[in-house]
């Protein structure tokens, strides 16, 4: 089991780390990335569905949009809404890692871990530093 909030960390730094796809550690990121969206656009789903639930309408039912074109809110259905987001982001969703073969390039990033299975990660340790 992994919560929303574990993945979306780990699809960040995956962002952060995907580069320009020059290595063969890049270009797998990518593909893991393109296997974790399915589970992301379930929590992007769940996300709308949550602040369209909570946004303001007017007396004959019809959305309120704000000066930016987005849903309005009022005091207190903003509250519930922001708890219902954070409950949203603990909740946790079946997911199996993905099984990688090929492991080669993907050792060193170790926030893959319980992501992915096949790997194995190394830990790089400053010599200056304490263990």
């Amino acid at each position: 089991m992994k919560t929303y909030r574990e993945l979306i960390d780990v699809i960040n730094h995956i962002g952060n780390n995907i580069g320009d796809l020059s290595t063969k550690g890049q270009k797998k990121l990518l593909k893991i990335n393109d296997k974790l969206k399915p589970f992301y656009e379930k929590y992007t789903e769940e996300r709308e569905d949550i602040r369209l639930d909570g946004a303001s309408v007017d007396d004959k039912g019809n959305l309120t949009l704000n000066d930016k074109g987005d849903y309005s809110y009022t005091k207190e259905s903003a509250k519930q809404t922001n708890a219902k987001l954070k409950e949203l982001l603990d909740k946790e969703f079946d997911y199996k890692p993905i099984e990688v073969v090929n492991p080669g390039g993907l050792e060193d990033y170790f926030f893959l871990k319980g992501w992915v299975n096949g790997v194995k990660f190394t830990i790089k340790i400053d010599d200056d530093e304490e263990i």
